[in-house]
């Protein structure tokens, strides 16, 4: 899978249009636009909005289709461009609710775009992350996702056409979450992931950014389901990936975001134990801890419940 996210708000500054709800008149607001490319062609594109619990707007997502290799600050509003899909996230009914593409119960598609959203040759997209109602307060806060599952996926400004990131970093933030039902710690960088276990509290406890998969790493970080535990395995290392894949428990989940396989300037190690107690229950319950923190590293290493595995690869600091 491919992803990529960024956190950003809206603000006063932002491109002012009328809002998308029919009903308001001539009601304006403000929007954010990102020049979305998709390296392969036929791939399912998925969109994520989520809102900020402090924000008070109606998120909304609308999905132009542009002519490839174009630029410009109403690229989205100019000729050639089509709207293909947008989506509400239901209003005041549901305030909770993130804007997402697909979703079968609410979105719109025009202009002949197939369900779900897949890409096509020629083309890239513009992604405006706006509110569906009239907005009069500012800033407001957003974090958008986009996936597809293979080839790459980039956000650039539409006027510049550089790759946009988050906070400076070059790569994508790598949550990190417990699962209180399977005992055990998943990471991600998806968009739609986050989401579906933010939204989840009572089983997953959100531990923060654990990481940043850098953009530029030289080697995918493969996850692995154990079907007996209900725990993850992350391994960038080629050996490791081939053994796990003959073992019955483990389901190839594919490559879900970069490292690096050594220790470039700027990266740091992201430390690997096996859990001797869950092994101890079951030989099939393989469950594994990973870190950055070294501070979190020493107390593992003190506990006899824990065998040290070193580096399981690098990354950058969150």
């Amino acid at each position: 899978m491919a992803s990529v996210q960024v956190t950003n708000q809206l603000t006063t500054t932002d491109k002012d249009i009328p809002t998308p709800n029919p009903n308001d008149g001539s009601a304006r607001t403000r929007a954010k636009d990102y020049l979305l490319e998709v390296e392969l062609v036929n791939q399912p594109i998925s969109i994520d909005l989520f809102k900020d619990l402090s924000a008070t707007y109606d998120p909304y997502v609308q999905v132009f289709q542009v002519p490839k290799d174009r630029i410009g600050a109403n690229l989205a509003d100019g000729a050639g461009a089509l709207l293909v899909a947008q989506d509400d996230d239901g209003g005041g009914n549901f305030p909770n609710a993130n804007s997402k593409i697909p979703n079968f119960n609410t979105n719109e598609y025009f202009n002949g775009a197939s369900f779900p959203l897949t890409s096509l040759p020629g083309v890239n997209y513009v992604v405006r992350v706006t509110s569906y109602n009239r907005s009069t307060e500012f800033p407001q806060p957003f974090t958008l996702g986009v996936s597809t599952p293979s080839g790459t996926v980039t956000l650039k400004d539409p006027i510049t056409g550089a790759p946009v990131n988050q906070g400076g970093s070059t790569g994508i933030p790598v949550a990190r979450f417990f699962d209180k039902t399977a005992g055990g710690h998943f990471y991600t960088t998806d968009p739609i992931e986050k989401s579906d276990r933010l939204t989840n509290p009572s089983r997953f406890q959100s531990e923060g950014d654990e990481f940043v998969a850098p953009g530029d790493g030289n080697a995918k970080v493969q996850r692995f389901l154990n079907t007996a535990s209900g725990t993850y395995f992350f391994t960038n290392k080629p050996g490791e990936i081939q053994f796990v894949r003959t073992l019955p428990q483990f389901r190839d989940q594919g490559e879900v975001f970069n490292s690096y396989s050594t220790a470039v300037p700027g990266a740091i190690p992201v430390y690997r134990f096996t859990n001797l107690s869950r092994e101890r229950e079951n030989p099939l319950n393989i469950t594994h801890f990973f870190t950055r923190s070294e501070e979190q590293r020493r107390v593992v290493q003190g506990r006899s419940d824990f065998r040290d595995e070193g580096v399981a690869f690098y990354a950058l600091p969150a």
